[in-house]
């Protein structure tokens, strides 16, 4: 039984290895105060036209092709809720048109950085790709805990008390500084 408990922890924590060093590292990098829009390069366009109402995306487009600026990839637009306005693109490279007055539009163009994409990838706003895996790790970070506690509890029978205490030392501290910051 210990043997099928530390097969499961040695390959499952061998095969999600990068996925749990990146979520570590954005995981920190975003609770220090950085977002995915850090190191990204944003520009901001003006545009003055009378644009008619759902012709937006089409216009923000054209003036995209027309000078020359990068068109993002998905041309499908979406609500942008920060802005107010619309979104075409993904999560590395997107652009976004809001109005800003009559006849006065503002188009602002994002291309992530490469912790901001992982950044992304960690807050699931990639494609469904991804988010599959980062939910295999989380059923995977169940397990690598179960698996461990098995093999710790089934093999090392002379601290069982300091086991039993560290256990419950963590409960006690996490349900703490969880209330505590929440209040």
């Amino acid at each position: 039984m210990t043997k099928a408990f530390r097969n499961i922890h040695i390959y499952l924590s061998l095969f999600f290895l990068p996925v749990a060093l990146m979520y570590a590292v954005t995981g920190i990098v975003y609770i220090s105060g950085f977002n995915q829009d850090v190191g990204a390069t944003k520009n901001t366009y003006t545009l003055n036209a009378e644009i008619s109402k759902g012709g937006e995306a089409e216009a923000m487009l054209k003036y995209l092709q027309d000078n020359n600026i990068p068109l993002p990839s998905k041309t499908e637009p979406k609500p942008d809720r920060r802005s107010g306005g619309l979104s075409v693109g993904g999560a590395h490279y997107s652009a976004v048109i809001a109005k800003n007055g009559e006849n006065t539009w503002t188009i602002t163009t994002i291309e992530r950085s490469l912790l901001g994409d992982l950044i992304m990838l960690h807050k699931a706003k990639g494609k469904w790709y991804f988010n599959v895996l980062g939910i295999g790790f989380g059923i995977t970070l169940m397990l690598l805990y179960l698996s461990g506690l098995m093999i710790t509890l089934f093999n090392s029978k002379k601290n069982r008390g300091v086991q039993y205490a560290t256990i419950v030392a963590g409960v006690v501290v996490s349900v703490i500084l969880g209330v505590l910051s929440l209040i």
